[in-house]
C-alpha cells in the first residue's frame, strides 16, 4: 500500500527515500510520511518554536476534527516538530484529500505564526541551505532544516569510525566491557531485589543498555555478533542477581559479613531445599529479562556499524536543497 501512496504523491513532489519513508515539502514546510503499519502513517512538519504548546496542539486537533478527514489526527506538538497520523483508507487515499488536510494544518500554523524551521536541526545555525533526513534524533525527527556541510563531515566521519571500528575492533576488550557495564546494571537491580522487594522491567533493560555501552567503550567490534553476546550476558545476569541476593540475604539474616554469606550461598545453592523455592522466580526474572532486552533492543541495534553506517548513508542520499534558503548577497565596491 504504501509504494501506491507515495507513487501518487510524487506528482506534488514528494519522494520516497526508503520504502516507508516518503518526504517533500508543502508551502515551504518539510513534510515527512513514515509509514507506521498498514495504511497509517506518521506525519511530520518541520517547525521551531521555543516549547511544547498545547494550545497550538489543541488548534491542530479541532482543524483536523474539522477538516472531515476519517483516520487523519494532529497530535504532538514538539519545539522541532509537529505530528499527526493518517491512515490511506477508502476515504481518504486520494492524495488530493491528503494535500487538503495537509493545508489546513499548515494554516493553523501560519494563523499561529508559525512558520517553517529556519535553523539547522544539527547545529542550530540560521538560514540552513539543505534538507535531509534525521531519524535517529527524537528532538529533531523526520526531514529538516541542516547545513549541508555539517551533516556531510558528521557522516562521514560516522562512516569512517564503522569501517575502523571493522578493522580493529576486539570481541576480547569488548567483552569486558561488557560484563562490566552489566555488573553496574545487575547492581541497580539488586538494590530494588533486596531492599524494595520488587522486580522492575525498565532496571532489566539496563542490563543489555549498561553492557552494550560498555562494550563500545571498550572498542568491541560493534557488529551483529555483539548483539548475541549482549543477549548471553543478560541472561546469564539472572541468576547472579539471584546468587548475589540469597547471599545478601544469608549475610543479613545470620548477622554474618557478606563474603560469609556468599560461602553459604555457594554451599547450599544447589540444595533442594534452597533452590526448590526460587525457581518460580529464576523464570519470572528469565521473562523480565526477555523484556528488558526486547526494550533495549533499539537502543543496541542502533549502535551497530551497519545500522550507523546506514543512517549515515539515509541522511546523504536524502539531502536536497531548502526552498527557504537565502543566498548572501555578494557585495560589490564602488
Amino acid at each position: 500500500m504504501e509504494n501506491t501512496v507515495f507513487s501518487a504523491l510524487s506528482q506534488y513532489g514528494f519522494e520516497a527515500v526508503t520504502k516507508d519513508l516518503c518526504v517533500g515539502t508543502r508551502r515551504n514546510y518539510a513534510v515527512t510520511i513514515h509509514r507506521l503499519g498498514g495504511q497509517t502513517f506518521n506525519i511530520y512538519l518541520a517547525i521551531r518554536i521555543p516549547a511544547a504548546s498545547k494550545e497550538l496542539r489543541t488548534a491542530l486537533k479541532n482543524a483536523s476534527k474539522a477538516a472531515g478527514v476519517k483516520g487523519a489526527s494532529m497530535n504532538r506538538v514538539m519545539p522541532n516538530f509537529v505530528a499527526g497520523l493518517y491512515t490511506f483508507n477508502r476515504e481518504s487515499a486520494d492524495p488530493a484529500v491528503f494535500l487538503r488536510w495537509l493545508d489546513a494544518m499548515i494554516d493553523v500554523l501560519a494563523q499561529n505564526g508559525v512558520g517553517p524551521a529556519n535553523t539547522c536541526a544539527v547545529t542550530g545555525a540560521p538560514n540552513p541551505d539543505s534538507l535531509c533526513c534525521l531519524l535517529g534524533d527524537p528532538k529533531c525527527f523526520g526531514y529538516q532544516p541542516v547545513c549541508a556541510a555539517e551533516v556531510r563531515k558528521n557522516d562521514y566521519a560516522v562512516q569512517s569510525e564503522a569501517e575502523q571500528n571493522e578493522l580493529s575492533g576486539s570481541y576480547l576488550t569488548g567483552l569486558l566491557g561488557a560484563v562490566l557495564g552489566a555488573v553496574v546494571g545487575i547492581a541497580a537491580n539488586l538494590l530494588t531485589i533486596v531492599f524494595l522487594e520488587r522486580i522492575l522491567v525498565v532496571l532489566f533493560a539496563l542490563v543489555p543498555v549498561a553492557a552494550m555501552y560498555g562494550y563500545k567503550l571498550f572498542k568491541g567490534k560493534t557488529n551483529k555478533v555483539s548483539i548475541g553476546i549482549i543477549i548471553v550476558l543478560s541472561l546469564i545476569a539472572v541468576p547472579v542477581m539471584e546468587f548475589l541476593s540469597l547471599s545478601i540475604e544469608a549475610s543479613r539474616f545470620y548477622g554474618v559479613s557478606f563474603a560469609e554469606g556468599i560461602g553459604w550461598t555457594l554451599r547450599n545453592y544447589s540444595q533442594p531445599a534452597v533452590l526448590d523455592p526460587i525457581k518460580g522466580e529464576l523464570i519470572k526474572m528469565v521473562l523480565f529479562m526477555g523484556l528488558g532486552v526486547g526494550v533495549a533492543w533499539g537502543f543496541m541495534s542502533k549502535q551497530l556499524n551497519s545500522t550507523q553506517v546506514a543512517s549515515a548513508q539515509l541522511r546523504l542520499d536524502s539531502m536536497r536543497p531548502n526552498p527557504n534558503y537565502q543566498a548572501p548577497q555578494n557585495s560589490q565596491s564602488e
